[in-house]
Order: C-alpha cells, then sequence, then structure tokens
C-alpha cells in the first residue's frame, strides 16, 4: 500500500539581494513588453543542432536536439524503468547566454543569471559532489533572499561561464534539484502560474487554444465504461479540465481532456458518487481525443475505495487518507521545438512525491513521453 503525503513545492520569495551580496539582477526583460510573436520559430527550429534544455517550474526536464528528444529522469518512473534517463552538467548549463521564461503561456523575461543551491554537498537539493561547494565558489557569488539572516546556502551565477576542468563532471542531480531564473527587479521565486524555462527563444503558443471547453460524449462515456470496469460504477464522471485547438498541425481541432475527483480545501479527494457509498474511487486520466473521434489515454491513475465509504456528520465525502492523495495538472499546452506541433507538459502530484512529464507526438501519430522531471518533495 502506498502512502503519500500532500505534495507542495516548499517555496520562498526572492527579491532584491541585500547589497554587497550579489552582483544586480539583470534588468533584461523587466519592463518592457515582449513579443513572443517577434521570436522566429524558423530560425529556432535551425539551431536544433545545440541542445535546447527544458525546465519546468526550476525542474530540468531535459532537452531536444538533432537526435531528439532527451530525459533528465526514466520516464518509466520508479517501478517501470525504461533506461533512457540522460545525465547533465552543469557546465552546460552555466555555459549559455541567458534563458527564456515564459508563465501563462507569453514570455515573462530573458534572464542571464541562474541560482542553484551549492554550499551543501549531498544534501536533498544540492549537488551530489563533497568538492561542488568549494570548487564553484570562484564562479558565483553567494545570494541572501530578502530578510534572510547568517549563512546562504544559496549561489548566483551571472551567464555565460565556462567552468573549469575541476567542474567537468558536475553532475545535475535527478531528483528535487531546483534552478532560478532571475529576470528583473520586479521577479520573485513564488509564482502563481507554471513556469516555463529554456536557452532558445521561439514563440512557444502560436496558435490560439480554448481552454475551459465542455468535455466530449465520447470522453465521459470512456471515463464512465473504465468505472465500470474497476467496479468504481457509482462514481462520477469529473473533468477538471479541457482544451480545443490543433494539437497536431494538421489544421483541424482535436481535446485534450483531464479527469480527476474534485478537491478539498486540504487537498485531499472528494469521492464524486451517484448517492451510492459503495463502488466508489480516485481516479486521474488524460485523454486525447482526435479529430476523427479516436481517444488515446495518456495517463492514468484508479484507486478502488474497498467497502462502503461512511460521510462524516457534515455528509462530507472528504477521503482522508494519504495513499488516494493523487491528483494531475496541466500545466502547458505549447510547441517546444518549433515544429508546429505541440507538446503537453503536465504536473502528477502524490502524498510524498512528485514529477513532471511531457508527451510529444511520434511517428505514428499518437503522444508518448519524452521528459520526466522527479520533483521530490
Amino acid at each position: 500500500m502506498r502512502f503519500h503525503r500532500m505534495l507542495f513545492l516548499v517555496s520562498f520569495v526572492v527579491a532584491i539581494a541585500l547589497a554587497g551580496c550579489i552582483n544586480p539582477v539583470s534588468n533584461t526583460g523587466q519592463d518592457s513588453k515582449l513579443d513572443i510573436t517577434k521570436l522566429d520559430n524558423k530560425k529556432a527550429a535551425e539551431t536544433c543542432t545545440q541542445p535546447q534544455y527544458f525546465f519546468m517550474n526550476g525542474s530540468l526536464l531535459g532537452s531536444y536536439d538533432k537526435d531528439g528528444w532527451h530525459s533528465l529522469c526514466d520516464t518509466g518512473g520508479f517501478e517501470k524503468k525504461r533506461g533512457d534517463a540522460v545525465t547533465y552538467y552543469a557546465k552546460d548549463l552555466l555555459d549559455q547566454d541567458s534563458y527564456y521564461v515564459y508563465e501563462n503561456n507569453k514570455l515573462a523575461g530573458v534572464s542571464k543569471q541562474i541560482i542553484w543551491s551549492t554550499e551543501e554537498a549531498f544534501g536533498l537539493g544540492t549537488f551530489e559532489d563533497a568538492d561542488a561547494p568549494k570548487n564553484l565558489a570562484k564562479y558565483g557569488e553567494l545570494y541572501r533572499f530578502k530578510g534572510e539572516s547568517g549563512d546562504t546556502g544559496y549561489r548566483i551565477f551571472d551567464l555565460p561561464i565556462k567552468l573549469g576542468d575541476e567542474l567537468c563532471k558536475l553532475k545535475i542531480p535527478d531528483y528535487s534539484f531546483n534552478t532560478e531564473f532571475p529576470f528583473g527587479q520586479k521577479w520573485a521565486r513564488d509564482c502563481l502560474n507554471d513556469r516555463l524555462v529554456t536557452n532558445i527563444g521561439s514563440n512557444l503558443f502560436p496558435k490560439t487554444m480554448s481552454y475551459g471547453v465542455e468535455p466530449t460524449a465520447e470522453g465521459i462515456q470512456l471515463l464512465t465504461d473504465l468505472f465500470k470496469k474497476n467496479n468504481i460504477e457509482n462514481t462520477v464522471p469529473n473533468f477538471t479540465e479541457c482544451v480545443l485547438g490543433d494539437f497536431d498541425n494538421d489544421g483541424k481541432k482535436e481535446y485534450l481532456m483531464f479527469a480527476e475527483p474534485p478537491r478539498s480545501e486540504m487537498g485531499y479527494p472528494l469521492l464524486y458518487s451517484n448517492g451510492k457509498t459503495d463502488s466508489l474511487g480516485v481516479f486521474n486520466f488524460i485523454f486525447y481525443q482526435d479529430d476523427d473521434g479516436s481517444i488515446q489515454t495518456l495517463h492514468s491513475d484508479l484507486l478502488t475505495l474497498k467497502g462502503d465509504f461512511k460521510p462524516n456528520k457534515d455528509n462530507n465525502m472528504e477521503l482522508m487518507y494519504a495513499d488516494y492523495s493523487i491528483w494531475i495538472d496541466l500545466c502547458l499546452a505549447a510547441d517546444l521545438n518549433a515544429d508546429g506541433v505541440y507538446e503537453i507538459g503536465v504536473k502528477k502530484c502524490m502524498w510524498d512525491c512528485g514529477y513532471y512529464l511531457i508527451y510529444a507526438l511520434n511517428s505514428g501519430g499518437e503522444y508518448e513521453m519524452v521528459m520526466r522531471s522527479n520533483f521530490g518533495t
């Protein structure tokens, strides 16, 4: 039985560093209106000979180059490993002129600096190298967040940097490691929207996509059939997001549908029942419906509740069990590699761990997982 605890990213506010601690944060993209439509996707596609790195909310996902997609973490997850994880090195991420930061489907800023936790070796969220704190000291300055006193564990680096031989093999950790990209005096670590960062600028959102549309009849029927097949037929279908747009660049529109139970204020699932208290369960599904009506299931997770569920005295259907606290959110639908076809980014959270997934359309016309980052607890 899996026991999970509710996942929230550990956040901290980044503002202007205390005087004398760091160089001023670059003002690039701070106040001027940034227009992503002026970014050249053709030029971006031609630069794929160099790796294009991708980060979601500070977590390195992987990269794209002439050989295709590459993932930091095994896309098969913790249990069904596929052996496709790739090692990334600090020297390559630092040897970039700038990074483009996207929020809310638009370019928010251009960063010429990155921040890492460097001062403790082998700690959660730090480099797994005993000499990393000492060796990184000459390349960046200590960074102290506003209101912070005492020692700081963070260091800021002005890009680009070419690391010496002593750091040429410094690996990016593949679990719970965060990279921050400050891009102006108004930048803050906390952000209400999901934040995508990449080192090659392009118009990631060239098409008009409709969010919050109604799920299709076929999607509802498929979910109903899955409930019946898995003996939770008294669970009512519930869709939390549905996007309509031309995902596969064929000039026609497709649907992307997310289904899961509602959540309580505490983050626990609320059992969505037809009035009965048996044959209930918790579920996460992602459906992609092509314009021909066919549906591909991108992600599925279903947990059956054994026996009858007894609501509390307020008739609350909140299922306050850690192992049932699973949820999934859409982070983005975007053309990450400038080929006209949209990739799909999602966040999967469980009680004690979480990860980001990127799906891309393969040559057979189906979405497959191409990048994963385990952002941890």
